[in-house]
């Protein structure tokens, strides 16, 4: 059984991306339509239905995310070009059709159960992985992995500084989120004594021969 697990831990306050130049204009309406799995979802908010929406399209068209919100927010938000962000726009350019991750509750209830009690304790990191995950190892989930991020509270900038990575030289985090692998996903946005806010991504290999892939 293979794991993986990422964290990240940002000191600055979170970053919004700008109305102008709109990103969104670029995408077909029913393109996004079919990315956004976690539309109809009651159990997550509208940032965590939205950061799933930013991995499927990064995952889906990464040429056309490169072009559109990556620019975008590096240009808005003055990021600094380095070998990450380098690095991240040839990931991106060779990065088409890749599975829609679709949302799971399973995933969901330990992604919002590791958040909370990061949040309230106030720690960093993936205390606890393996036994968090042991129920749903084998089966339901070949493989699991795991993000988190701290001080982000907007979906577009937990997602785009995840895919960016600055400073990890693994790439754990935009490994998990261009992966193959996973067509699974739980996301839980929650508050966090020392950072104000984190998430938690966890993500699962699923098989889903002959399943309706409709998430529930």
């Amino acid at each position: 059984m293979k794991h993986r697990i990422s964290l990240i831990i940002f000191l600055l306050l979170p970053l919004s991306l700008m109305a102008q130049p709109n990103p969104w204009q670029a995408w077909d309406a029913d393109v996004i339509s079919t990315l956004n799995t976690a539309a109809d979802l009651e159990y997550l908010n509208e940032e965590e239905k939205k950061v799933i929406l930013f991995m499927n399209m990064a995952r889906h068209n990464g040429p056309l995310f490169t072009e559109t919100f990556l620019a975008v927010y590096i240009q808005e938000n003055q990021v600094e070009k380095s070998s990450f962000t380098r690095s991240l726009t040839r990931d991106l350019k060779k990065t088409t059709n890749l599975n829609h991750l679709l949302p799971e509750k399973d995933l969901t209830a330990v992604a919002q159960g590791h958040a909370r009690k990061s949040g309230e304790k106030g720690t960093t990191g993936h205390s606890g992985f393996k036994k968090r995950f042991e129920p749903l190892m084998g089966n339901p989930y070949k493989h699991v992995g795991e993000n988190c991020s701290y001080g982000y509270e907007q979906a577009i900038d937990i997602v785009i500084s995840l895919l960016i990575d600055e400073g990890i030289e693994n790439l754990g985090h935009r490994n998990n989120i261009l992966s193959s692998d996973f067509n699974s996903i739980g996301v839980a946005i929650r508050p966090h004594r020392s950072y104000r806010t984190n998430c938690v991504m966890d993500f699962g290999n699923r098989d889903r021969s002959g399943m309706n892939e409709i998430p529930y």
